[in-house]
C-alpha cells in the first residue's frame, strides 16, 4: 500500500501541472473574487448535481426547466462560462483517469 500511496502523490503532482488543472485554478481564482456570483454558481452546480442523481422525482421536469434557465443566464456571464468550461474539462480528465484505473485492474463495473 505504501507504493500505491506514493504513486498517488506523484499522480496528483502531475495532474496539478496540467494545462487543464491550471486553467481551472485560474478561473476559480477569478470567480471567487465575486462572492455573490460564486454563491449563485455553487447553488446552480449543487442543483444540477442533485438533478442528475435523483432521477424519478415527481418534480423532475420542473427542476430541470429551472436549472436550464439558470444555466442559460449564468453562461452569459463570461467569467462563469469560463469557470464552468474549465471545471468540465477537469472533470472529464478525472473521469478518464478513473476509467483507465478501473480498466487497468480489471474491476467489473456494469454498464449504467
Amino acid at each position: 500500500m505504501e507504493a500505491v500511496n506514493k504513486n498517488i502523490k506523484v499522480l496528483l503532482s502531475i495532474i496539478k501541472k496540467t494545462d487543464v488543472y491550471r486553467e481551472y485554478k485560474k478561473q476559480e481564482e477569478i470567480i471567487t473574487k465575486d462572492p455573490e456570483l460564486l454563491d449563485r454558481v455553487d447553488q446552480f452546480r449543487s442543483d444540477n448535481f442533485r438533478l442528475q442523481n435523483e432521477a424519478g422525482s415527481d418534480s423532475l421536469f420542473h427542476v430541470a426547466e429551472q436549472i436550464f434557465k439558470e444555466s442559460a443566464e449564468l453562461r452569459r456571464i463570461p467569467e462563469v462560462n469560463a469557470y464552468l468550461d474549465a471545471e468540465l474539462a477537469l472533470c472529464k480528465m478525472m473521469q478518464t483517469i478513473c476509467r483507465e484505473l478501473i480498466e487497468g485492474i480489471n474491476v467489473h463495473v456494469p454498464n449504467l
